[in-house]
């Protein structure tokens, strides 16, 4: 009898351990929950790269294939729309990443350049915002290049451009100064492609005393080649921006 009951007793621990077994196997991973193959999620799920996924935004991914959305970007499907995580503005519905955040390059939108805001907008100091305007200030800004190492002049006569080589200097000239126009102004240099200011006077700032003036150094043998935001400012106000070229 007690030994019958001994084998009663081994018989249900087996049995509930192999209930308890086959509930086990038998769950079904839920989304974002692990995996090993398909069959272990719940049903609509795919098992991608061992996580169970909806391919709904959020969802884990490797490709875009595998999402319900458009865009696959660092293993999560997303929409591209305003805010969502991207690499290049390719992984956008609104054509612009900034900082890999997917951006509309509207009025106050955050820029690296001008390439990050809409048409008709400037980057400034990292917002995108309305063109800068020096017309209360001065007539016009001329920008023109010159021999390197040499004061303008007869034999070195300023040839207005935006285009520069590397063996040039430039030429900022303010015509038309306003009589009131009092205080300092200074220069910064924008790589277009990484955002960063690779040249600035703001630290040896030029005065303005409501008369014409100019300055010239050998900016292009400074940042090198490439394509780049020049922008000038006005007692720290932007008040003009241009894109200037540098080849070898």
């Amino acid at each position: 009898m007690k030994k019958s009951f001994v084998i009663s007793i081994v018989v249900l621990v087996i049995l509930a351990l192999g209930f308890l077994g086959w509930q086990s196997l038998s769950k079904k991973s839920a989304e974002g929950e692990s995996c090993k193959f398909e069959k272990n999620c719940q049903t609509g799920l795919k098992c991608i790269n061992n996580i169970c996924s909806s391919g709904k935004a959020g969802s884990a991914c490797l490709s875009k294939t595998d999402c319900l959305t458009l865009f696959c970007v660092e293993g999560k499907c997303t929409e591209g729309k305003k805010g969502d995580a991207c690499v290049t503005k390719a992984d956008c519905l609104t054509n612009y990443c900034v900082n890999s955040k997917c951006t509309e390059g509207k009025k106050d939108d955050v820029c690296l350049t001008y390439k990050d805001c809409e048409k008709g907008l400037f980057c400034q100091k990292g917002v995108c915002s309305k063109p800068p305007s020096y017309s209360q200030y001065f007539d016009r800004i001329v920008i023109s290049k010159m021999k390197s190492g040499m004061p303008p002049g007869p034999d070195n006569i300023p040839i207005p451009t935006t285009e520069f080589k590397t063996t040039d200097a430039i030429e900022i000239d303010l015509v038309g100064v306003k009589s009131t126009t009092i205080g300092e102004f200074y220069y910064e240099v924008v790589d277009q492609v990484t955002g960063e200011v690779v040249f600035t006077t703001s630290g040896y700032k030029q005065k303005l005393e409501g008369g014409d003036t100019g300055t010239g150094s050998d900016l292009p043998r400074v940042v090198g080649e490439g394509e780049f935001d020049l922008n000038i400012y006005y007692n720290d106000e932007m008040v003009y921006t241009t894109t200037i070229k540098v080849t070898d």
